[in-house]
């Protein structure tokens, strides 16, 4: 039994895998078709790992007392609070995007 769900999870693993190159193939396909795009898509991906960057430096690799029993390492503790402050960090973007249009909309009217 163990060795059917072993095959069936490496074919999810490849299936996952070959729509992920074929997101990202189709993806840089458009984007070289416009070189205006290519600029925008370059400096979105940018800002993505600048913000990536940042909430690493931020976090930190402090392990709680009461986590302690399962056995967490500090590198584990850091890339878990690294995701934690890039949600907090984007989704204040995307609020503060929403924000910005809807009340630029409402002022140049």
């Amino acid at each position: 039994m163990d060795s059917l769900i072993n095959i069936g999870i490496i074919i999810t693993y490849i299936m996952i895998g070959f729509a992920a190159l074929s997101a990202i193939s189709f993806g840089v396909k458009k984007m070289l078709s416009n070189t205006k795009n290519a600029k925008k898509t370059l400096y979105t991906i940018l800002g993505l790992i600048v913000v990536c960057i940042l909430s690493y430096l931020i976090a930190s690799d402090e392990i709680l007392n009461s986590y302690k029993k399962y056995k967490i390492s500090a590198s584990e503790s850091k890339n878990v609070g690294m995701g934690l402050i890039m949600f907090y960090i984007l989704s204040a973007l995307a609020v503060g995007a929403v924000l910005y249009s809807e009340l630029s909309k409402a002022f140049s009217k």
